[in-house]
């Protein structure tokens, strides 16, 4: 008995020691492949920098000094219209290149779309901050993006300066921070692409800060609407910058 005891103990050991090395599997898939999505932040289809000054539609110069926001439900479809979660909820924050990119661990296969909220999804957002306390968790309140039981989370923030009179002092601020279910929106990009298992694989993506605030017929002007944290009596700002955020992103050539 002892030994047919030892036998099983053994066996169970080796079991959870094969298991370990051949990767956790989720919907039957092994997620055994990197996969990276990267963004770069462009005015008029050339890499912009932050603190770098472009001219708007408006004749005013223009530097973005911080921008960041948060995705849900990041999601790849394959080539079976099958959906693969890459993650809930993330937030992206871009350094002074302009740069913002993190990885994952997926299936490998062959996909053709990839899918996401831009924002915080209701559900998360309105539970309680407490729930997301650990470290390096996108949603801990020490990411500073909570804005408190009335607001919830901001979704997408961006703060910079501006030169109305074209003198060179950026004397004008302007900062946008967008929220609330109204802002919340759900965006599909159709793209063919492969995750490899043997090496790895980056999905790259552009966002024209020049449309986010200069769409034509969509503008965010910002002489005489340079702020939005959260007030539900200008919230048209906060949906104007949702819609046009929308359109600001794509898949790079």
């Amino acid at each position: 008995m002892k030994i047919a005891t030892k036998y099983i103990s053994t066996l169970s050991l080796l079991l959870i020691l094969f298991a370990g090395t051949t990767g956790c599997k989720k919907n039957g898939e092994k997620i055994d492949s990197d996969f990276t999505m990267s963004f770069q932040t462009q005015v008029n289809d050339a890499n912009y920098a932050i603190n770098d000054v472009y001219r708007n539609a408006s004749d005013i110069d223009i530097i973005f000094e911080s921008f960041q926001f948060y995705l849900s439900d990041i999601t790849i479809v394959n080539s079976d219209g099958d959906g693969r979660l890459v993650s809930e909820i993330e937030l992206f924050k871009f350094d002074a290149t302009g740069k913002s990119t993190l990885d994952f661990r997926v299936p490998h296969g062959n996909y053709e779309s990839i899918q996401f909220g831009i924002g915080v999804k209701k559900e998360l957002n309105e539970a309680d901050p407490a729930n997301y306390s650990e470290e390096g968790h996108p949603l801990n309140t020490i990411e500073n993006t909570y804005w408190g039981w009335a607001g919830m989370y901001r979704f997408i923030m961006n703060e910079g300066r501006y030169d109305a009179d074209l003198d060179g002092s950026f004397e004008g601020i302007f900062a946008y921070h967008t929220g609330r279910e109204l802002s919340y929106r759900t965006l599909s990009l159709t793209h063919e692409f492969v995750i490899s298992k043997k090496k790895s694989n980056t999905l790259s993506f552009n966002i024209d800060l020049y449309q986010l605030l200069e769409k034509p017929g969509n503008i965010v002007d910002v002489l005489t609407e340079p702020f939005y944290h959260g007030s539900t009596e200008n919230e048209d700002i906060s949906i104007r910058i949702s819609d046009n955020m929308m359109g600001a992103i794509e898949i790079a050539p």
